[in-house]
């Protein structure tokens, strides 16, 4: 039987057993490896407060330049409310082999460049051209 996937839609790698999570959305249990996971950055006050908050500050100085704290909230999904609150998409079988990669190693770029990988969230991704065959 063909595989969908290189490794079957988890990131166990000889692994016997991976703990369950809950989903963030459904409260599903979904093992670690195959929940889809995002982390959402948020500042922990809106603008105009944060505007007020820095105009009662003692810190005025431009050397004593204080930063806001911010919230790095971690989400973790099943599958299907992943595709269901489109997080993830569904892929053609092409376009399911690209690997998207935070960043490339630089020892490395000339062979991930290749057309199998790709930079996640990158401002203008390179344009890859597949040949069909007819």
């Amino acid at each position: 039987m063909p595989k969908k996937r290189r490794n079957n839609g988890r990131n166990k790698n000889h692994k016997g057993h991976s703990d369950p999570i809950h989903c963030d959305n459904c409260e599903r249990l979904c093992p670690k490896d195959k929940a889809i996971k995002r982390f959402l950055i948020k500042n922990m006050v809106d603008g105009s407060s944060k505007r007020d908050i820095e105009d009662m500050s003692v810190y005025k100085d431009e050397n004593d330049n204080y930063q806001m704290p911010k919230l790095y909230i971690k989400n973790q999904y099943c599958v299907s409310c992943g595709i269901h609150a489109r997080i993830v998409r569904v892929r053609s079988t092409v376009n399911r082999r690209i690997r998207y990669v935070s960043r490339y190693r630089k020892d490395q770029k000339g062979e991930m460049s290749k057309g199998l990988y790709r930079v996640a969230n990158q401002k203008y991704p390179e344009k890859v051209i597949v040949k069909e065959e007819e």
